[in-house]
């Protein structure tokens, strides 16, 4: 799995990464692109297309894009800071905070921890999407619908990803610091760390360049209309929008704690400065130098700490098992310890990762729904081209025909009214999906790597894994695209409708 890294110069690389930006952009046919490599030796960003196929204008570093759910490490970021001000308690019931708090089970309800929601282990309905409004208000409005959801499993056993748990983790902010999430945030990380074109609402969005979102329908980008964003799930994800300039100061914090020395910082200590020399010469009381912001020397290391294993990795090699940290997903290799997240939103996805012991970055973003099946081999080639990791060669697992037909049932997609379908199709298994853009279904071909593990075979969702959950013989889940779905049994029906969100 590792190999000796390329030797390139800093411009052979840059080079070498735009050529295969370029190729990868024209054979996914992506609007735009924005993206930045992040070495010891510098930071390389490449723009390629455009912000808007109706309006064209060229993608630039500071052109804004949505980053959906990476959002949820910046939610857990804000968490870490009022920890170290000693104002919230990570293992602590959610009640805590919020005395009101309820969810269907109330022992779940009881016991919630905000490291709980962090990591994705609250059990209950991950993807409730229910717009509250625009009102200040919006967060806590959605902790009502959240609390008439069901629990799919018990809290902390079988792993899924969750963004309701990431509404709760945001009401906590909103209450520890008598502010709106977005208020909160701003203050606590953004501004600290200079991300000034990172933001969370279109009213300041469209005083900038941004990108239009595009929709892949069969061949053709179709233009998202309109700019999908949702305030009551702006903690997981659904309303931050940024540039690779500002996600580059996120990444190179994270990775070395680096606070970049802002404007504003330097004429306050000028001001500091001055104001020491004249209380030496006149014997005046020396005035107070503003506090630094938490997050200088705040230790990051608690952030890619493993809390569990979640089975197949979200964004590792295909079949590749990973772990959860505080919001970051996490790969070990020999030689590299990579944390990421990605986004997905309505037009626009998203990836990012950062290796923090061999301190390299890799942002890429765009403005379309076929994004992360590119950021995907662009990532690749960053993690061989630069730290020498190499996809490892699985062999083939073969099942019989009665081991596949096992497998082979209608999955709930709790909360909706569609399902997923898993069919035996020329000796080998099959996704049959709901497609959110055609309004018809495709077949994703899997390919086994284990008796129970396998990756998607071709297209835009090649490499994704896919796992199988027993409760002894039987088959009791599915797991796909980091979310459970429950097998139903053979007289249950439901209608096969759009799949929203995957």
């Amino acid at each position: 799995m590792t190999a000796a890294a390329t030797k390139k110069s800093s411009t052979e690389l840059a080079a070498a990464f735009q050529q295969e930006a370029e190729r990868l952009l024209a054979e996914f046919k992506i609007p735009g692109v924005t993206l930045g490599v992040l070495t010891p030796d510098g930071d390389h960003f490449i723009n390629l297309g455009v912000t808007n196929l109706e309006n064209p204008l060229p993608i630039d570093n500071d052109t804004i894009f949505q980053i959906g759910s990476t959002t949820k490490t910046i939610t857990s970021l804000t968490c870490s800071v009022l920890v170290e001000q000693g104002k919230l308690d990570l293992d602590v019931p959610v009640r805590t905070y919020l005395p009101d708090f309820k969810l269907k089970d109330e022992s779940v309800a009881a016991a919630l921890t905000t490291r709980d929601v962090l990591t994705h282990q609250g059990g209950f309905l991950g993807d409730l999407f229910h717009d509250t409004g625009e009102g200040d208000d919006a967060v806590a409005k959605v902790l009502d619908e959240l609390a008439q959801s069901p629990q799919m499993v018990p809290m902390r056993t079988h792993w899924s990803y969750n963004n309701a748990g990431f509404y709760v983790a945001g009401r906590v902010i909103e209450m520890i610091t008598g502010q709106t999430y977005e208020a909160a945030v701003t203050e606590l990380v953004l501004n600290p760390l200079g991300m000034d074109h990172t933001f969370f609402f279109p009213s300041q969005i469209m005083t900038y360049r941004y990108a239009t979102g595009y929709n892949k329908i069969e061949d053709e980008m179709v233009v998202q209309r309109p700019w999908m964003m949702m305030r009551s799930a702006a903690p997981a994800g659904s309303s931050c929008s940024s540039t690779v300039s500002d996600m580059a100061k996120y990444a190179h914090y994270i990775m070395s704690g680096t606070m970049p020395e802002l404007p504003e910082a330097k004429v306050t200590q000028a001001k500091a400065s001055e104001a020491e020399e004249k209380a030496a010469d006149d014997g005046s009381e020396k005035s107070e130098v503003p506090e630094t912001p938490t997050l200088a020397g705040m230790d990051r290391t608690h952030l890619w700490k493993p809390v569990r294993t979640i089975g197949v990795g979200i964004n590792a090699f295909p079949g590749e098992e990973g772990e959860i940290g505080q919001s970051w997903f996490i790969d070990q290799y020999d030689s590299a310890t990579i944390i990421s997240h990605g986004g997905t939103t309505q037009g626009h996805q998203s990836d990012f990762w950062v290796s923090p012991d061999r301190k390299v970055g890799f942002i890429a973003m765009t403005n379309a729904s076929n994004g992360h099946a590119m950021n995907r081999k662009l990532s690749e080639w960053v993690k061989r081209e630069v730290l020498g990791l190499e996809r490892p060669e699985r062999e083939e697992v073969k099942l019989s025909e009665v081991e596949l037909e096992a497998l082979a049932a209608t999955y709930e997609v709790v909360g909706q009214t569609y399902t997923i379908g898993v069919k035996v199709e020329d000796g080998k298994l099959a996704l049959v999906l709901p497609n959110p853009t055609t309004g018809g279904t495709e077949n994703l071909a899997l390919r086994f790597i284990a008796p129970e593990r396998a990756v998607v075979m071709g297209g835009d969702a090649d490499g994704i894994g896919v796992e199988f959950l027993r409760k002894g013989d039987e088959v009791e889940f599915m797991r796909f695209g980091a979310r459970l779905y429950p097998r139903m049994s053979p007289d249950a029906s439901s209608a096969s409708l759009p799949l929203d969100a995957l």
